[in-house]
């Protein structure tokens, strides 16, 4: 995180995804948000779940798996849920060697498309509030943040416990 130029809170930059998507990476499972575009931007995001559940697209076995059997109805949505830290941006077919079974039913990887690979992720264990947008936007992180935060998740071992590896 940092801080802007006038020593207030820190401001990051935030991702909006539809559910169960952002529900997926903030349980540790889903490394890769693919996107039909990249960025250049590397370091802190946030991960901010919007209030569109993908219903149709949704691995529905996967999300049953991880976030429960009553996972539609219980996400969390217009809220962030986790940060990250984006520390790459490539060709989806660069990737599709090294993913887990989870990662790859929760991303298309069509060719064209790219790999944001979120790492070092932090659930927040209080949800915050934040309206979300399109693309990449700053967000001023609220203080209550910092206290909400929850451990580093290891996605290989997140993926095992869900028998996802």
């Amino acid at each position: 995180m940092m801080t802007d130029l006038f020593g207030g809170s820190p401001t990051i930059k935030a991702l909006s995804i539809w559910e169960p998507w952002a529900s997926l990476i903030a349980a540790g499972v889903k490394r890769h948000e693919t996107r039909h575009w990249e960025t250049s931007y590397r370091g802190p995001i946030a991960i901010q779940a919007a209030k569109t559940l993908d219903l149709a697209g949704a691995p529905d076995q996967l999300c049953q798996d991880v976030l429960g059997p009553f996972w539609p109805k219980d996400r969390p949505r217009g809220m962030v849920v986790a940060i990250g830290y984006l520390t790459d941006c490539i060709p989806t077919d660069q990737v599709l060697q090294e993913l887990t079974a989870a990662d790859r039913e929760a991303g298309n990887y069509a060719s064209g498309r790219f790999a944001w690979r979120i790492d070092r992720v932090r659930p927040l264990t209080n949800p915050v509030c934040l309206t979300g947008r399109q693309g990449l936007f700053n967000w001023t992180c609220p203080d209550e943040v910092t206290v909400s935060l929850g451990g580093v998740l290891d996605h290989e071992r997140s993926c095992a416990q869900a028998g996802w590896a």
